[in-house]
């Protein structure tokens, strides 16, 4: 027989070890949370939680110099001292370069009614948590133009499940889109979070 021949128990191992490495390289559902109201429309159900880029304190002259391996609540905290000092007019100004699309979410899918909202539900069904314990860091919501939404340290702030960010949605007249930004600094390479929602506010009529 020839050394190469296929026995049952290699079979079985070859299969174990396949499973495993698929397993392994699969995407996790809700590995870090998504929009859930207004609902957003994602792509791919295994890939809608996923960040979107990875930056570090090298993108800006202003996060140079600072300790980012301590713990996340101190990262947040560094990452805010430093935002501020640095005179940024947003945290979307800091990630639109790194992620100018909307993510893994879908912008050609019909708007969310939101006139009778008051808030954004952010939610990660696997822990059943809003924002996950160790993805501390700033979050930001706007609806076109118009910033309607920030927080120096989002987990911090929102401990629910889900995370309910109060929205001022009268900012959107007619059709808009509600995009949403969080940043996770818990490790050296930060993580980009940029997700959309096409929103219609129901109490404003579009002339024809």
């Amino acid at each position: 027989m020839s050394s190469f021949a296929t026995t049952p128990t290699r079979l079985a191992a070859a299969t174990a070890i396949a499973a495993l490495v698929l397993t392994e390289n699969l995407p996790q559902v809700d590995a870090h949370g998504y929009i859930s109201l207004p609902a957003a429309s994602y792509g791919n159900s295994y890939t809608k939680t996923n960040y979107d880029a990875l930056i570090s304190a090298g993108v800006n002259p202003a996060f140079s110099g600072r300790k980012w391996n301590g713990s996340p609540e101190a990262n947040a905290q560094q990452f805010t001292e430093a935002f501020h000092a640095g005179g940024f007019s947003s945290l979307k100004a800091l990630l639109d370069p790194a992620a100018p699309g909307c993510g893994n979410s879908r912008l050609d899918v019909p708007p969310v009614d939101v006139s009778s909202l008051s808030v954004m539900q952010f939610r990660n069904d696997e822990e059943q948590k809003g924002f996950i314990d160790s993805h501390h860091g700033p979050c930001e919501a706007w609806i076109d133009g118009t910033r309607v939404f920030h927080s120096d340290d989002c987990r911090a702030q929102f401990s629910g499940y889900p995370a309910s960010i109060p929205i001022n949605y009268g900012a959107c007249h007619g059709k808009c889109t509600l995009t949403f930004y969080w940043l996770a600094v818990h490790e050296a390479q930060w993580q980009v979070y940029k997700q959309c929602v096409p929103i219609q506010n129901g109490g404003t009529r579009l002339r024809a």
